[in-house]
């Protein structure tokens, strides 16, 4: 008897680990400041953000067809974080969201799309150049020419995702998308060391078959305006009812996972 017992109980215990919920609460903000001024070395290109199976936290409907519930505001608690950052002339909150999920693993967890501020769509090309410059065209294999890809082009947009391996994890997979310009390269002139402008960068030990001397580069730049977009990729390990709290230069995310 006491060993049926003894199995029942560690059936109950391991149905009811299988059965955890946990209120996420998230907020992501901006920095106000200059990308330019940071010293990081920011590329031109982000990768492509993986959008496959990843469901918006602003669909409340397709939030439910995979098991996860938005909250309403008077279930969030990092209102008063929020609005710190808000009354910070440092810091800009671009969204602030939370929902409930089970304790699946990352497999079973699909990432949360998380889109915020303004769309640049109708003013960029995916790439980040401006429409009104025409963009980048490119040749296809009938001798037209293909026009830049477009869509949605949001100041945040991006997915995080948070599951259950042993331990809490949370994924972030953000761009952060602001105008800006970009200095490009649009002539190099080889011209005579004697004839070369100030300012023009200096060859040494390259000579010219026609005057056996030193030659000089003369290097033309343009620029131009740009939609520069900001990579915020991390992994972390947390622990519930925690405020954990992520860093990048140019933004930030807080998030707080509590077992219900």
């Amino acid at each position: 008897m006491k060993k049926i017992l003894g199995i029942l109980l560690c059936l109950l215990s391991w149905s009811a680990v299988a059965e955890r919920q946990f209120d996420v609460e998230v907020i992501v903000f901006k920095r106000n400041q200059n990308p330019d001024m940071v010293k990081e070395s920011w590329p031109e290109q982000t990768p492509a953000i993986n959008f496959s199976g990843s469901v918006p936290a602003s669909n409340s409907a397709s939030m439910l067809i995979h098991d996860l519930q938005v909250l309403p505001k008077n279930k969030w608690r990092l209102n008063g974080v929020y609005k710190k950052l808000a009354n910070h002339a440092g810091f800009q909150p671009l969204i602030h969201v939370a929902w409930r999920q089970g304790d699946a693993g990352r497999a079973k967890m699909p990432p949360i799309r998380l889109t915020a501020g303004r769309n640049y769509d109708s003013e960029y090309y995916a790439d980040g150049t401006p429409i009104a410059a025409g963009g980048a065209f490119t040749q296809v294999s009938d001798g037209t020419d293909s026009e830049p890809s477009r869509g949605p082009l949001f100041t945040l947009d991006g997915t995080i995702r948070v599951y259950v391996q042993h331990y809490l994890f949370i994924e972030t997979d953000l761009r952060l998308r602001e105008p800006g310009e970009r200095k490009q390269l649009s002539a190099v002139n080889e011209i005579l060391q004697s004839e070369a402008p100030e300012g023009t960068t200096v060859i040494t030990g390259v000579e010219d078959e026609s005057t056996q001397g030193l030659t000089q580069l003369e290097k033309t730049y343009s620029v131009d305006k740009f939609l520069r977009s900001f990579s915020f990729i991390q992994k972390r390990r947390m622990r519930s009812g925690e405020i954990h709290y992520l860093d990048h230069p140019l933004m930030g995310l807080i998030i707080q996972v509590r077992r219900v």
